[in-house]
């Protein structure tokens, strides 16, 4: 099922990008903040080397840099980093971190989950 991308949304028949990141946390019962910009002052910064799965990388895409857009990892290679968001204009998608547009508007990453 498709779930479009709808400013404010909080459900599958449409949500933004910091709902649902929110969302995957809440099932498991980690709760964090409603917006990107307040999700990014938790858990503890990753150097851009050391992102892994489940890190949560923030973006500016506007025209200030201002956080204002969250994605989760989901896969790591030795090339790229594969992150799950809900985007504009895809809804709910997978994208990599060195694509130029979204390199060009990372701002950080950090890690909320840890594993042992």
């Amino acid at each position: 099922m498709f779930t479009p991308y709808l400013y404010g949304g909080k459900t599958k028949t449409g949500i933004d990008c910091s709902s649902f990141i929110k969302n995957i946390f809440d099932s498991y019962k980690i709760s964090l903040p409603r917006i990107s910009y307040h999700q990014a002052k938790k858990g503890f910064f990753v150097p851009k080397k050391q992102i892994g799965k489940g890190d949560l990388l923030f973006f500016a895409t506007g025209t200030s840099r201002k956080i204002n857009h969250v994605g989760m990892v989901i896969h790591v290679s030795p090339r790229n980093v594969f992150f799950i968001h809900a985007s504009t204009s895809n809804g709910v998608t997978i994208s990599q971190l060195y694509q130029k547009y979204w390199s060009h508007r990372f701002i950080m990453a950090r890690r909320i989950l840890y594993y042992s």
